[in-house]
C-alpha cells in the first residue's frame, strides 16, 4: 500500500508560514461561529500590504464595481479601501473579526491555503492559465453581486442571497473561494478546448466535479472538521454516504454535495446537476478507502462477514453491526481513525492531481477523466481502491 504522507498547511508551514484566521464553514452555521488559525506556505517577510504575494493579491474597490466580463479583465487600477496589513509579529490574525482588513486577510488565507494543498498533490508550482498576461491572480473581496466568478487573472466574491435580510460575503465562505479557485487550477493544468464554449457538456461538468472535489478535500485539511466528522459519525462514515441509504450529514455543503445517489440516467444537462455522479464516485471511493485502511490496520473489530465489495447489498442489519463496532473503538482509537481518513483523502487527492497531466481538454468525458485516476491508483499499488473507483462509476452510469 502507498504511504501516503499527510498534508497539514496549517502544521507543517508553522515554522516559516505566516498565520490567519479562517472559518472553515460560514460563520452562521452552528459550531463555525468562531475562526480558527491556519498557516500558509509564505513566510511573513514575503506578504506585503494587501495582503499579497508573489501569487496573488487583494484589492478592495471603494466604490462599487462591476463583475470583470471581457473585455473588462485585471488589473483594477481604481480607488481602493486601506489595505489590511500584518500586525507587528508579521501575521494577519490581529483584526477585529468581520471588519473590512478582517474579510480582506480570510479571503486571500482562503485562496492561498487551497493553493498550498493542491501544489503539494501536484508536487510543484502551478502555473497559472493566466501567466501570458499576468504574474499574479487578483482577488476582489467585496461585489454587489449574488454570485462569485473565477476568470482570466480573477477571482471575484460577491455575497449570499440573503433568506434572512442579513447578506453574508461569499468571502467568508471557504467553500466558494475553494470551488472557484478549483476552477483556476484545473484550466492552469489542463487548458480550455479548442471549441472554447461549444466543449462538450461533460468537459464543463468535469470542471464542476474538480471545483466541488478540490473544495471538499481542501476543507478536510482544517483538524476541526475532520474531529467534527469522526466525532459526530464516531469513526463510521457508511452514515455520510448514500452506500447505506441514511444520509445523516454533518452539516457541511461540500459533505452534502458529494454525498449523492445519483446516476446518470437521473441528471440533466445543466453542469451542476450533471456533475453528481461522478463527484459522488469520487467521495464513494474515498469512504471506502478510508473503511479499508481502518480494517487494514485492525483499528475497529469488525464483523468476519464484511466484504467491503458488496457494500450496496448489505443490509440494516449488517450496517449496524459494523456501527456497533466503531462506537467501541472510536473513542480510545480517535486519533488513529483520523490518521486513515487524511490518508484516504490524500489518496484521493494525490491521483486526481497527477490524473490532469494524462486528459486532454477536447473530448474529455467523465469515462475518461474517472478511469485516468483509477490509473493513477493502480500506479502506486492501490489496486484495490482503483477496482472500487471503476465498480462505482459503473453503479453510476459513467462506465458499462
Amino acid at each position: 500500500m502507498l504511504d501516503v504522507q499527510n498534508i497539514e498547511p496549517q502544521e507543517t508551514a508553522q515554522t516559516a508560514g505566516t498565520r490567519f484566521l479562517v472559518f472553515p464553514q460560514p460563520p452562521h452555521l452552528a459550531g463555525y461561529e468562531k475562526p480558527e488559525p491556519i498557516w500558509i506556505s509564505t513566510p511573513p517577510n514575503e506578504i506585503t500590504a494587501g495582503p499579497a504575494d508573489r501569487r496573488m493579491y487583494v484589492v478592495d474597490p471603494l466604490f462599487s464595481k462591476d463583475p470583470y466580463s471581457f473585455p473588462a479583465l485585471p488589473p483594477f487600477n481604481g480607488a481602493i479601501y486601506p489595505e489590511a496589513s500584518a500586525g507587528p509579529d508579521g501575521h494577519f490574525d490581529h483584526f477585529e473579526i468581520g471588519s473590512r482588513e478582517f474579510v480582506c486577510a480570510h479571503a486571500f488565507a482562503c485562496n492561498r491555503f487551497v493553493l498550498d494543498v493542491w501544489e503539494t498533490y501536484l508536487g510543484r508550482e502551478i502555473t497559472w492559465h493566466f501567466a501570458e498576461s499576468y504574474d499574479r491572480l487578483e482577488i476582489i473581496p467585496y461585489l454587489s453581486w449574488y454570485n462569485a466568478q473565477s476568470g482570466y487573472g480573477f477571482v471575484e466574491l460577491g455575497t449570499d442571497q440573503p433568506e434572512t435580510g442579513v447578506e453574508t460575503p461569499h468571502a467568508l465562505n471557504f467553500d466558494v473561494i475553494a470551488h472557484e479557485l478549483g476552477h483556476s487550477i484545473l484550466f492552469a493544468e489542463m487548458g480550455f478546448p479548442v471549441s472554447g464554449f461549444d466543449a462538450s457538456r461533460e468537459f464543463f461538468g468535469y470542471h464542476e466535479v474538480i471545483a466541488d472535489t478540490v473544495s471538499l478535500l481542501s476543507l478536510m485539511h482544517f483538524d476541526s472538521v475532520l474531529e467534527r466528522l469522526l466525532l459526530r459519525s464516531k469513526g463510521n462514515l457508511l452514515t455520510l454516504n448514500e452506500l447505506n441509504r441514511i444520509a445523516e450529514l454533518s452539516g457541511d455543503r461540500q459533505i452534502r454535495v458529494a454525498s449523492n445517489d445519483r446516476k446518470m440516467s437521473m441528471v440533466t444537462d445543466e453542469v451542476h446537476d450533471l456533475s453528481k455522479p461522478l463527484t459522488g464516485a469520487l467521495f464513494d471511493t474515498m469512504i471506502e478507502i478510508y473503511h479499508r485502511n481502518v480494517e487494514e490496520r485492525g483499528l475497529v473489530d469488525l464483523p468476519d462477514t464484511v466484504d467491503w465489495y458488496r457494500l450496496r447489498d448489505m443490509t440494516g442489519e449488517e450496517i449496524e453491526e459494523i456501527g456497533y463496532a466503531f462506537e467501541e473503538a472510536s473513542g480510545a482509537r480517535h486519533g488513529l481513525l483520523k490518521g486513515a481518513l487524511q490518508d484516504a483523502r490524500d489518496l484521493i487527492g494525490l491521483s486526481i492531481a497527477q490524473s490532469w497531466a494524462t486528459l486532454e481538454p477536447d473530448g474529455l468525458t467523465f469515462a475518461i477523466g474517472g478511469a485516468a485516476i483509477a490509473d493513477q491508483l493502480d500506479a502506486v499499488g492501490e489496486t484495490h481502491a482503483a477496482d472500487r473507483l471503476m465498480d462505482n462509476l459503473r453503479w453510476r452510469e459513467i462506465i458499462a
